[in-house]
């Protein structure tokens, strides 16, 4: 039987933490998941040589995009801690009725003007013929998430990612935005601290990257204001969205709180982006 990369990743996944926590990702947090999270925030707080909490380490433990990902659009259900097949009939099933809570949701999203407000719905409808990502394009900031592991430097702090093998290098020097550098879909990244938050302000973007896999565009003056706060051993990580062209207001995501990974866990290699045909898709249904 062929295995798909996302069922490797789905396996490797479960292996890093106990398969109850796992399947709850895909749903409300159990109480003894909250108060395993209570427990690591009450821990003390690691600081650098500088002062500021330490932001090092492996935070892609919960898994929770990964999972989420592969429960979206992938042919997998996780049977207690092994990755199983499941049937057309289940995928089909978790598509339509993933799709329609997110539509309803529409707190999920940014408020569009009315002007724009047409075309985002009609990337949400169209998304599995129109997302960048499926051509091999940068997932983007702030669609990237958290990174999954972090080194902090006194002068940068280093992003990486299990996605395409991706990294960022955050300077934390003082210098401003290279006002010379080229768009790219991550954007130009500079950090400082305030007070115990690590905020790391982006500009600089392409418009050819979505904010999420539902259709949320953007214009090339998105403004990305990313927050990361360590409170023991977990992270809180909350991002703002401006763009005025196209927003009708700010949008601030849902903030997501992650614990910290074992001491020996770092990012993986990915495997490279293998281009979807999108051409061929017959239904609007995503895969």
């Amino acid at each position: 039987m062929n295995v798909s990369r996302n069922v490797i990743k789905l396996v490797l996944t479960a292996s890093l933490f106990p398969a109850s926590m796992a399947v709850a990702q895909f749903g409300p947090p159990s109480a003894a998941q909250i108060e395993a999270m209570k427990k690591a925030a009450a821990l003390p707080t690691p600081k650098s040589a500088d002062g500021h909490a330490d932001l090092s380490g492996y935070w892609g433990q919960n898994g929770m995009a990964a999972a989420a990902n592969i429960l979206g659009g992938d042919k997998v259900t996780l049977d207690g801690k092994v990755a199983v097949v499941a049937p057309e009939s289940v995928e089909q099933k978790f598509n339509l009725s993933g799709v329609a809570q997110r539509k309803a949701n529409t707190a999920a999203r940014p408020v569009y003007k009315p002007q724009s407000a047409a075309k985002a719905n009609e990337n949400f409808e169209r998304a599995a013929f129109l997302d960048p990502s499926y051509k091999c394009m940068p997932s983007g900031v702030p669609r990237l998430g958290p990174p999954t592991e972090i080194v902090q430097t006194p002068k940068a702090s280093y992003f990486l990612y299990n996605n395409r093998n991706v990294f960022r290098v955050v300077p934390t020097d003082g210098r401003p935005h290279d006002k010379t550098a080229d768009r790219m879909p991550m954007g130009d990244s500079t950090g400082r601290w305030e007070g115990d938050t690590f905020v790391v302000d982006v500009t600089n973007f392409t418009e050819d990257t979505w904010l999420d896999g539902d259709g949320s565009f953007h214009t090339q003056d998105m403004h990305v204001v990313e927050c990361f706060t360590r409170k023991g051993n977990t992270l809180e990580y909350q991002v703002t969205v401006e763009d005025p062209a196209v927003f009708a207001q700010p949008f601030a995501a849902r903030p997501r709180t992650i614990l910290l990974g074992g001491a020996d866990a770092h990012a993986m290699e990915d495997y490279p982006c293998r281009e979807m045909e999108q051409e061929h898709l017959l239904t609007t249904e995503r895969h």
